[in-house]
């Protein structure tokens, strides 16, 4: 199923939902979105801590070779 049609099928529930459905839906949608900030955030603190630490000098460097051997074989520093 495309998500096209995820989407047309959610609104056809929707639009035939009592109250106590559309409240949950709400809810999930609703917790969701706020996790999905969170993370968000998370993930851009980190990638900022990186950063600094890349341009203070004190980050670790990689040359295209060991970028490249470390997916290979699947590899974390």
């Amino acid at each position: 199923m495309t998500v096209i049609e995820i989407k047309n099928k959610l609104h056809q529930q929707i639009d035939l939902s009592d109250e106590k459905l559309l409240k949950m839906i709400y809810a999930l949608v609703k917790e969701y979105k706020e996790e999905g900030e969170d993370i968000d955030e998370a993930r851009k603190n980190l990638v900022m801590e990186e950063r600094e630490r890349y341009l203070a000098g004190s980050g670790k460097s990689y040359s295209w070779e060991e970028v490249k051997d470390m997916a290979i074989n699947k590899k974390r520093p």
